[in-house]
C-alpha cells in the first residue's frame, strides 16, 4: 500500500509540473490598441523669438504651429483653424517617469457651448527624445479646435517640441 501511495504521489507530481510547465509557456501577444506616431527623421525649426525654455509656449508661423512645453503634465492650446483639413504632427520629448513611456495629445473641436473631443484623434508619441509623426485628417477647415498635451504621470513632467503643419491662427 505504501508503494501505491507513494507511486500516486510521484504521478501526481509529475503531471502537477506538467501542467505549471504548459501555464509558463509563450504568452498571446496582447494588440495595442493604442494609437502611436510613427518614427521620422524630420526636425522642428522653432521659430524666431520662441523660449525653448518656456513652460508652454505656442506660435504660429506660414507652416502651422509649434509647441514648446518643459515641466508640464497638462497643457492646451487656444483654439486654431485648420484650413486644409488636415494637421501633420511631429514632436519629440523626454520624460521624468520611467515607466511612462510616451505622453498624448488629443484635439477638441469648439462647438456652442463648450468643446467636443475628436474621435479618434488621441495620440501617443514616445518619451525616448527621437522625433515621431502623425497626421489627423478629414478635419472641418470652417471649424476651430485646439490641441491638449498630457503626461499621465502624477508628480512626474515631460519636456518637449512640436510641431502641428497645417494649423493656422483662429
Amino acid at each position: 500500500m505504501k508503494k501505491t501511495v507513494k507511486r500516486l504521489a510521484v504521478l501526481l507530481a509529475v503531471v502537477l509540473t506538467l501542467l505549471s510547465l504548459t501555464a509558463c509557456g509563450p504568452e498571446e501577444e496582447k494588440e495595442d490598441k493604442l494609437t502611436r506616431a510613427e518614427a521620422t527623421d524630420a526636425t522642428i525649426t522653432l521659430p524666431e523669438g520662441m523660449d525653448p525654455e518656456a513652460k508652454f509656449a505656442t506660435k504660429f508661423t506660414d507652416e502651422g504651429m509649434t509647441i514648446v512645453f518643459n515641466g508640464i503634465n497638462y497643457s492646451e492650446t487656444d483654439y486654431f483653424t485648420v484650413p486644409t483639413g488636415s494637421l501633420s504632427i511631429r514632436a519629440k520629448a523626454t520624460g521624468e517617469a520611467t515607466g511612462m513611456k510616451s505622453f498624448k495629445i488629443s484635439l477638441w473641436k469648439q462647438v456652442e457651448g463648450g468643446t467636443e473631443y475628436v474621435d479618434p484623434s488621441t495620440i501617443y508619441y514616445y518619451t525616448d527624445g527621437d522625433m515621431h509623426t502623425y497626421t489627423i485628417s478629414d478635419l472641418d477647415p470652417e471649424s476651430k479646435y485646439r490641441l491638449t498635451v498630457s503626461y499621465d504621470a502624477y508628480r512626474y513632467y515631460v519636456f518637449g517640441q512640436m510641431q502641428v503643419d497645417g494649423a493656422a491662427a483662429a
